[in-house]
């Protein structure tokens, strides 16, 4: 008598637990809602100036001191000042909350430091053998419509040219900034015009005509290390890890159609129609920061090979550059989503996060409705691969009568181990496919949230920054107890439940590096993998019953 109510008191005690267990998921689940309803009914107020003010801007003013006008242009998501001293970028910002870097001059906001300036470039010519190195530039507005804005920049030739006038004084230059009023994405034109009465060859074999380089990185993170990109044709791209095994291949001319550099969440691409080589090289500065820290980083160049122009001839090169965040949207308008290498898996991922951003606007309610929706798809596998599991656990007393019967006959216990497996209709590897099926999609969703940029500085409950730690370690911790609790109520061997015992103290080291993002999803799968691992406990006992 007293055993059975020893019994009841067990099963009541249980039965308290996950009730527990279950109110505590509700009523975090209806917290999430409620704070991401709210955060729809009382919208960002700095997102709502800036869709107030996305209106493309364009104006001339000195803003370097040399008397002569610079332009500034701004649009929705970016600003930019080109130089009257250069003809080329000056200033490079990016807007929006989650973006907000100083490309040029090279302060990095998020990081907390400055880079020495004239250590950093932007988007830098070597025109024509550096002819027009020591020029001014007139800069002026060609044109302005409603959707795009033409920069003219012309290079200031004071000499006479005739006959006796060097070759290398004899080019006149325009260059063409076509900007649109969104995006991170825009075009340069470089009109080289021949004032000679004869032709004139431009460059040489070694070094080419005309190059464009970028870097040191500048709105990249210089202490971590880049993606060099070789871009090709239809979208295609290769990456490389090492300035050597891009040059080695990116030295022959069409072999790429430009040149990029990336992280995590930024990159920079330049690519054009003519045919060119590209190049990068690895740079290492002296500048220390705070921490102690040295940076290395690339420069990149595209190098258009020389070229022959005619008498009075003009000629046209152009770039395309796309600079800013890793955005598939904003890649795809450029027709280079391939540069985010997410992999179709991943872009679904990532597109139904975003639609679970628009419904609710807060990024950790989206990660926590993508946990779910996952858990949800893959449920019939996990149910399929728990009856598996408990119709191999209730023959375990048979199939130890099999072992001990022919232990010293292999092949013979082998055989009749299968006959029992058929007899009761049993697939051995019937709980291991279920597994394998679910990787791809588990890996997916972790990669999805460890490389999304629109995580990058959203907040979520305390986390101010999803794409970073969790800055007080309450979810490694968390994740460390789910994980032992749920070991706990495993039907597993008391061995191997020994063994495994070391387990949630190494997930909470594995976890406590890893972003915010990627916790919140890791912590919801696990309150939702505990749900299962109860209901897998009674599915069990029900079926050892029968």
């Amino acid at each position: 008598m007293s055993r059975i109510c020893l019994d009841n008191n067990m099963i009541n005690k249980k039965k308290r637990m996950g009730r527990l267990i279950c109110s505590f998921i509700l009523l975090f689940i209806g917290c999430l809602v409620a704070n991401g309803l709210f955060a729809q009914a009382v919208p960002n107020t700095n997102q709502v100036n800036q869709e107030k003010a996305f209106e493309m801007t364009v104006s001339l003013s000195d803003r370097d001191g040399d008397n002569l006008n610079d332009a500034i242009f701004e649009n929705k998501d970016l600003k930019l000042v080109i130089s009257s001293k250069t003809g080329g970028i000056s200033f490079y910002y990016l807007k929006g909350e989650k973006f907000e870097e100083n490309l040029y001059p090279p302060q990095i906001l998020d990081l907390g430091y400055s880079i020495e300036k004239d250590y950093m470039k932007s988007l830098d010519f070597d025109t024509l053998e550096n002819v027009f190195a020591e020029t001014n530039y007139n800069v002026e507005i060609e044109s302005k419509t409603e959707k795009e804005a033409v920069i003219k920049v012309t290079a200031n030739i004071s000499n006479e040219v005739n006959e006796n006038t060097p070759d290398s004084k004899s080019l006149n230059l325009v260059r063409r900034y076509i900007l649109s009023d969104s995006g991170y994405a825009f075009k340069i034109e470089n009109i080289v015009t021949n004032l000679k009465e004869r032709l004139i060859t431009v460059g040489n074999d070694a070094s080419g005509s005309f190059n464009l380089s970028f870097g040191p990185g500048i709105f990249m993170d210089p202490y971590t290390n880049c993606s060099l990109v070789g871009l090709k044709n239809n979208n295609e791209s290769e990456l490389f890890s090492k300035a050597d095994s891009l040059n080695s291949r990116g030295k022959t001319a069409g072999a790429y159609c430009g040149i990029g550099i990336k992280d995590q969440y930024f990159c920079l691409l330049m690519e054009s129609d003519q045919q060119l080589s590209i190049s990068a090289n690895a740079t290492y500065t002296t500048h220390i920061d705070a921490n102690k820290r040295q940076m290395a980083t690339n420069v990149i160049k595209c190098t258009l090979p020389k070229f022959n122009i005619g008498a009075k001839e003009t000629r046209s090169f152009n770039f395309n550059i796309y600079a800013g965040p890793i955005k598939l949207d904003e890649l795809e308008k450029v027709n280079r989503a391939k540069v985010a290498d997410f992999g179709w898996l991943n872009t679904k991922m990532l597109e139904i996060l975003r639609y679970f951003y628009s419904l609710f606007p807060n990024y950790g309610i989206a990660i926590i409705l993508l946990t779910l929706l996952v858990r949800l798809i893959l449920y019939p596998l996990t149910l399929k691969q728990t009856k598996e599991m408990a119709k191999i656990q209730k023959l375990q007393p048979k199939m130890k009568e099999l072992q001990d019967k022919y232990r010293d006959d292999a092949q013979k216990m082998n055989e009749e181990v299968m006959k029992l497996y058929t007899k009761n209709k049993v697939n051995p590897f019937g709980g291991c496919f279920p597994i394998l099926l679910q990787i791809p999609i588990i890996m997916a969703l972790f990669n999805t949230l460890r490389n999304a940029v629109e995580l990058r500085k959203s907040s979520f409950l305390w986390m101010s920054d999803l794409s970073k730690g969790d800055p007080y370690l309450i979810l490694p911790i968390a994740i460390a107890v789910l994980m032992h609790y749920q070991q706990s109520k495993s039907n597993i061997d008391p061995q191997q439940r020994q063994a495994m015992a070391f387990m949630p103290m190494m997930m909470m080291v594995f976890t406590f590096s890893l972003p915010s993002g990627v916790l919140v999803y890791w912590f919801a799968s696990s309150l939702l993998g505990l749900l299962q691992q109860l209901q897998t406990n009674k599915i069990m006992a029900s079926l050892k019953e029968d």
